[in-house]
């Protein structure tokens, strides 16, 4: 899910910034020359927003089913396997956050800034989504007559439990899809700020201004309750409105990270992903998925060790794609929900395959510029903002 969502390099806010000199670290991604933006993990999140929303056209088309029904199998199964643009989200938003914290000492008013900025940078899309999935509800029980975009009624308690991230844990149905991932997103930045502060203090380095905590340290701290997450919690239906049901595909993405500026040996990474590897073969449930997340995390390995992170998916459709993937992420749902039930009662709730299609097009166009809308007036503004507090706090 993303975010993605933590933006730190996109354009908007990314100040071109030296990195640790070599003495400090010598990776293969030519650390110590500036870098604008990590293009490739960009191009990444454009592709996995870009599959998300198709997966959620087609899988969510209104009954008869007619495109459903009427195209080839292998057609369908391509869509619905594009799903898998959550699990892609999800390593990327642990590489991009574990980037982030390179340079981070861990205090209290650290902790306080750190997750400031990132409601600052995700909570005024997220409300701004909210508000228009009610506003779609409102059109569709009220106006029009139309299936509304989620199950159930509203009220005071569910809206809030959205506005603070809490729907899942306090058992409120979802108002729109996709908008669980942002919960499970904030979860995760306490677990990685925390847990780097927590691996500093216990295993600090040697040098007393190198904030990275010791390979030791990240491994004691991270790496037993992501295999347990892997290897327990991610099977349990119980663990899902939490962080511990995803942690493993998000420590993936912090992993392949600490690998690249060799905070921890490749030898130790090797070992982990042979471990997973060996878990595809024995838990068929959750086996598309955590392939999806290991052949993520192993492409933006092969990217930075090949000094492609710069270039590698550098086209500007791909790029403005990444740049507008959470805003995206958020509003094509209720959009798409609109957009479908207007149609299908124009067509008597019963289009054709070639009506159907031509809607389902349409849909996506218009989840397109939903995005860049929202992008454009909400969530740029508000990187920008969360940019100035991050250069007032350094």
């Amino acid at each position: 899910m993303e975010n993605n969502r933590e933006t730190d390099l996109t354009t908007d806010q990314q100040h071109r910034e030296v990195a640790p000199s070599t003495s400090q670290t010598a990776s293969p991604i030519s650390l110590n020359r500036p870098a604008p933006r990590f293009v490739f993990v960009d191009g990444l999140r454009g592709l996995a927003a870009l599959g998300i929303v198709m997966f959620h056209i087609w899988w969510y088309e209104p009954e008869p089913y007619p495109t459903l029904g009427s195209e080839p199998g292998l057609i369908d199964a391509v869509f619905l396997k594009v799903r898998g643009g959550v699990q892609v989200l999800l390593v990327i938003s642990g590489f991009v956050i574990a980037y982030t914290m390179r340079k981070t000492w861990v205090t209290p008013r650290e902790i306080s800034t750190f997750i400031g900025r990132r409601l600052i940078r995700l909570v005024p899309s997220y409300w701004v989504a909210i508000g228009f999935v009610i506003l779609t509800d409102l059109i569709c029980r009220d106006w029009g007559d139309l299936t509304s975009p989620f199950e159930g009624q509203l009220s005071l308690a569910r809206i809030s439990a959205h506005l603070t991230f809490l729907q899942d844990v306090t058992g409120h149905d979802p108002l729109g899809a996709g908008m669980w991932t942002i919960c499970i997103e904030m979860q995760f930045y306490f677990v990685a700020i925390l847990g780097w502060g927590l691996a500093q203090q216990l295993f600090p380095r040697p040098v007393a201004s190198e904030p990275r905590p010791s390979m030791l340290g990240l491994l004691v701290v991270f790496a037993p309750v992501a295999l347990i997450s892997l290897f327990h919690w991610r099977s349990l239906e119980s663990t899902s409105p939490w962080v511990t049901h995803f942690l493993w595909m998000f420590f993936l993405g912090m992993l392949t990270w600490w690998t690249l500026d060799k905070t921890v040996s490749w030898i130790v990474s090797a070992t982990i992903v042979i471990i997973a590897i060996v878990e595809l073969a024995f838990n068929v449930d959750w086996q598309y998925e955590n392939t999806v997340a290991l052949v993520t995390a192993l492409a933006i390995f092969t990217a930075g060790c090949q000094d492609r992170l710069y270039s590698w998916l550098n086209w500007p459709w791909l790029q403005y794609l990444g740049r507008i993937s959470y805003s995206l992420y958020l509003i094509h749902f209720p959009v798409c929900h609109l957009l479908t039930a207007v149609c299908w009662k124009w067509f008597g709730n019963s289009p054709t395959p070639a009506q159907a299609a031509a809607i389902l097009l349409a849909s996506l166009v218009a989840s397109l510029v939903a995005g860049h809308v929202l992008y454009r007036f909400v969530e740029a503004p508000s990187a920008r903002w969360a940019s100035r507090i991050k250069s007032a706090t350094t």
